[in-house]
């Protein structure tokens, strides 16, 4: 009878603790959802590749689908509290989200403002309302020096009962031209996002910091180096994008070092795809060139446990 008292007490301890660190923690998740497109066309934009009469054919319906796909993810994820996004056209795609069939009861609020992306993409994020206060918003210009423009950085700050935190959503420039000669456009980015989370830590010594996104660079590239006095999260998996045969991992967390994490890279099952020319397998797109393969995206999403 005493050993099956202290087995009961033990249990119930343990299911304590799990409740408390349920109730106080937070879950982030990014997600390079690789061109979430409205149908219609944006004079403004160059966004006539995801257009009905284009090569891609980009229909209601193919909309339709990619917006269930996504939020079947988030649900899969147990519907995260914060929840980054990159490559989303307009605020169009993003209410189409929050309101369809698997996320609506959610409450997902919508931050999110046009870049001066040629291309029209932004980066953007929801998160639960019920559960945070939203205390600023803002985007940050990312100034690359009369070359071509690239997606601002989105800064928010939230809070709960017990703390606040500061976010900053990313899309860095890609490697297009090849990775050496577009290295300078992502040093610029990560000497902006720098600049603005060493501020936040000298002015909020309490505030919790946390950058997210699709870096287009791995830790060891230099861009990611300036982050020395920062954490970057470590990862298990293999990593976010497949590239020629190798993994790699240009989705991640950077933060303060004021709390405990626990991330992972999301790669179920149905986010996958076997890869027939390099073995193994690789994240299931929407897009391989024109063809449409009805996928999820070209990369893995990331999930952070605070």
């Amino acid at each position: 009878m005493k050993f099956l008292r202290i087995l009961y007490l033990t249990i119930f301890l343990v299911l304590c603790k799990h409740r408390a660190y349920s109730q106080d923690s937070i879950s982030i998740m990014f997600y390079n959802v690789e061109n979430l497109f409205d149908t219609l066309d944006d004079s403004l934009k160059n966004d006539n590749e995801f257009l009905p009469n284009s090569i891609k054919k980009w229909t209601n319906s193919r909309w339709y689908k990619k917006t269930q796909k996504i939020a079947q993810v988030i649900t899969a994820a147990n519907y995260p509290d914060i929840i980054g996004l990159c490559e989303v056209e307009n605020r169009t795609v993003l209410e189409k989200l929050v309101t369809c069939k698997l996320l609506w009861k959610q409450n997902y609020e919508i931050l999110h403002f046009e870049s001066n992306d040629q291309r029209g993409i932004d980066v953007a994020l929801i998160y639960k309302r019920e559960k945070l206060i939203l205390l600023s918003v803002k985007p940050i210009l990312v100034n690359l020096k009369g070359k071509r423009n690239t997606r601002d950085i989105l800064s928010v700050t939230l809070a709960n009962k017990r703390d606040t935190l500061a976010l900053f959503v990313n899309h860095w420039p890609s490697r297009y031209g090849g990775r050496k000669k577009s290295a300078p456009k992502r040093l610029i980015a990560a000497q902006t996002l720098k600049q603005h989370m060493d501020s936040v830590r000298q002015n909020f010594l309490n505030r919790k910091i946390l950058a997210l996104g699709d870096y287009n660079d791995e830790k060891k590239d230099y861009s990611l180096q300036l982050f020395n006095k920062y954490t970057n999260a470590t990862f298990k998996n293999k990593g976010t994008i497949k590239y020629k045969g190798r993994w790699q991992t240009f989705d991640q967390f950077i933060f303060s070092n004021n709390f405990n994490y626990n991330a992972t890279i999301l790669n179920y099952d149905f986010l996958l795809e076997e890869d027939h020319k390099f073995k193994g397998h690789k994240p299931y797109r929407t897009y391989s060139g024109p063809r449409y393969k009805n996928g999820f995206s070209d990369h893995l999403p990331i999930l952070l446990k605070l």
